[in-house]
């Protein structure tokens, strides 16, 4: 089976990347601060993305994809802080990956809507200042790094769970554009499994060097790489 690498492991859409991927039977390189435990298929790799020795070591070796899904949770941090982690630690995981003899393709998770304006994005940059701006140059990092890529871009996010156990349903609901056009705004959501779903089939499938909007809907329609 495939070798894939997520960075940002341990928790949120990192996490339910790696379950999915290591259900599927792939070797899952789980990489952050503090990975989730090792199992058959999960390699938990300590690392920080601020360093570009230690990320550059994590994804060493081939690989079939990784997955950028770190995040930012403390609100009000420095601005300096949000952009070290938003944006200067992507930059050293593509340091990173073009190390490699052959070169993995890049699966972003980006924010839906970053070139416009909306009060949902005025309320984040309140909140995590200067977030909108590392997201806009984080996604042009990428495009420039001459990397494949692909980026999903994802509204509010929401958790599924059963008996408090976070599940993963069939992603039929999940709408995508190729336009990738949306505004960002609290009414469009997407379940965080079925963000991992379409992340997950963006690896394998989606066109080389795209950009998605996806959200949850029960109508829209799904494009033919995520069925």
């Amino acid at each position: 089976m495939k070798e894939y690498a997520v960075v940002g492991a341990s928790s949120g859409t990192g996490l339910a990347i790696t379950r999915l991927l290591a259900s599927q039977g792939h070797t899952v390189r789980a990489i952050a601060r503090k990975p989730p435990a090792a199992t058959e298929f999960i390699k938990p790799v300590i690392a920080d993305i601020g360093k570009p020795e230690a990320i550059a070591a994590a994804l060493a070796g081939e690989l079939e994809a990784v997955f950028f899904t770190v995040d930012i949770h403390k609100a009000f941090a420095s601005r300096q802080l949000i952009r070290s982690v938003m944006f200067d630690g992507f930059v050293n995981v593509l340091g990173a990956a073009k190390q490699n003899t052959r070169l993995p393709r890049m699966i972003l998770l980006s924010v839906m809507g970053p070139g416009k304006s909306s009060l949902t994005w005025h309320l984040l940059n309140l909140a995590k200042r200067g977030m909108q701006k590392n997201i806009v140059d984080r996604e042009q990092a990428l495009v420039e790094s001459g990397l494949p890529y692909v980026i999903v871009r994802a509204p509010r996010l929401v958790d599924v769970s059963e008996d408090g156990i976070e599940t993963t349903r069939p992603a039929t609901a999940a709408m995508l554009s190729a336009q990738a056009n949306h505004r960002l705004d609290m009414k469009r959501t997407i379940a965080r499994p079925d963000l991992a779903i379409a992340m997950v089939a963006a690896a394998t499938s989606a066109p080389t060097d795209s950009v998605w909007d996806v959200y949850g809907s029960d109508a829209g329609p799904v494009p033919a790489w995520l069925k």
